[in-house]
């Protein structure tokens, strides 16, 4: 019964595992100038030996709308924050202006959107499609083990449930963020 429980749990933590990461993916997806301060300041710039958050070595402000300036703390770091910036491959390009980083944002049109809303429903459908192997890995790990049939088909129900509430639970983040990136 023990290793039916360990199976249940791992199964539910791999599930919760690949939610988490396809939340996180998605909201790294530009969807407004907030959202892009927000993950601007999880990139990471080398130096002085080591990794920094942008955040943690410069101050992040936004203009307006379409535009964001970055001042760093230590101008000898600017170029790092540059390369970092470029390399992170956000869909625009920093612009050095010797003290500080300018960014401007290119206009959501309705065929970028259309175009975001495809990336996370191809993202989604990854997901469900990871949850759904965890699944078959588990349901056969379980035919596996040496107990009766009807324990087997109990634990393999509770499994295909949690799947399904997975499945839901990925279906119903991706509407909201489809309606989400429709109403900006």
């Amino acid at each position: 019964m023990d290793e039916l429980n360990e199976i249940l749990s791992s199964c539910k933590e791999n599930m919760e595992e690949i939610f988490k990461k396809l939340t996180k993916e998605i909201h790294r997806i530009r969807l407004g100038s907030k959202s892009v301060s927000s993950f601007l300041g999880k990139i990471k710039i080398k130096c002085y030996g080591t990794f920094f958050s942008l955040i943690e070595v410069s101050n992040i402000s936004i203009v307006d709308n379409m535009n964001i300036s970055i001042h760093p703390w230590d101008l000898s770091i600017i170029s790092n924050i540059e390369k970092a910036i470029i390399n992170a491959n956000l869909g625009f390009m920093p612009t050095n202006k010797g003290d500080s980083i300018h960014i401007h944002l290119p206009i959501i049109t309705e065929e970028s959107r259309k175009i975001l809303i495809k990336k996370i429903k191809s993202q989604t459908e990854h997901a469900k499609i990871l949850v759904r192997e965890i699944r078959k890995k588990n349901n056969q790990h379980i035919r596996k083990l040496k107990i009766s049939e009807d324990i087997s088909k109990t634990v393999e129900n509770h499994i295909q449930k949690m799947t399904s509430e997975y499945i839901q639970k990925i279906e119903s983040f991706f509407i909201h963020k489809e309606k989400e990136i429709l109403k900006i």
